[in-house]
């Protein structure tokens, strides 16, 4: 930045500084939002240490991409919507998250970018992806979103259906799901979470009755859709879940369990929730 903002007398000067920190002309704004955005979308930022943009942070992978796409962005009036779609439509992102063996020898690390990233969805995704396949997403937005009578937030429960981002963020009640798969603490600051592959995480998809309510649910709906046979159903079942169609292996145990059981729908449902306990469920190719 050019000049560096004065402090009127009897100022605390808290707007001098937020105008600063969001001047076209302040150049660091820009990147640091531009590589958070990349690291949401990518899975590691151009700059590996996205709270520390500092001397003892790691250089930019890619230090003209991420100037040009800091320029962009202010050029774009700084919409989130328009650097996202920027970066969608790239071919870095639209590759396949193997990379073939000569990339992978040059650059273990995928510094590089050569191949796209293999990723765990994040707390939040996995909810919300659960709830949507069950068809019971709420997708009211805006509104409260605990009682206004609530006076402490310890042991706090909500059976909200909503959006993830509409979920109350206590301090002292951060819902299980989410704190089991790694969701920031809404104490500090977080610009890169931790992602951890842990039994607790498997243990929850198998036992705690929110995934299996939700595959009841899915599978209730399943059976009340029109499909031609199980077989299509079964086709369903995998494209919602997985975004992909079931291998022949996984068609033949699939068909082979859902006729070997009385109840169509209680088996439907140990299907779905068979698939939200799936390592596929959870990540991103």
């Amino acid at each position: 930045m050019k000049t560096l903002p004065t402090i009127p007398p009897k100022e605390s000067g808290r707007r001098e500084l937020a105008d600063w920190i969001a001047s076209p002309d302040n150049p660091l704004t820009a990147r640091v939002i531009v590589n958070r955005a990349w690291h949401w979308l990518f899975g590691a930022g151009l700059v590996r240490t996205t709270d520390n943009f500092g001397t003892t942070g790691e250089l930019p992978s890619h230090p003209e991409l991420l100037d040009q796409l800091a320029k962009t962005f202010l050029q774009d009036g700084q919409s989130m919507k328009a650097l996202i779609r920027r970066m969608v439509l790239s071919k870095t992102y639209q590759q396949s998250s193997t990379g073939d063996a000569a990339t992978v020898t040059a650059d273990p690390e995928n510094r590089l970018f050569g191949h796209a990233n293999r990723r765990r969805l994040e707390a939040e995704n996995i909810r919300d992806a659960m709830l949507a396949i069950s068809g019971k997403l709420d997708q009211t937005a805006g509104g409260a979103t605990y009682p206004n009578t609530l006076a402490a937030d310890y042991g706090y429960q909500t059976d909200l259906l909503r959006r993830s981002v509409y979920l109350p963020q206590f301090r002292n009640a951060i819902p299980e799901l989410l704190e089991v798969f790694d969701a920031a603490d809404p104490s500090t600051v977080t610009g890169r979470r931790n992602t951890s592959t842990v039994s607790q995480q498997s243990l929850f998809l198998l036992n705690h009755p929110f995934p299996v309510k939700q595959a009841k649910h899915a599978a209730a709906k399943l059976l009340g859709e029109k499909w031609k046979d199980d077989d299509a159903r079964i086709s369903r079942a995998y494209r919602q879940t997985l975004g992909r169609e079931p291998t022949a292996g996984e068609r033949r145990v699939a068909a082979k369990f859902v006729h070997s059981q009385s109840d169509a729908t209680e088996a439907w449902a140990m299907l779905f929730h068979t698939l939200f306990a799936s390592a596929d469920f959870r990540f991103i190719e």
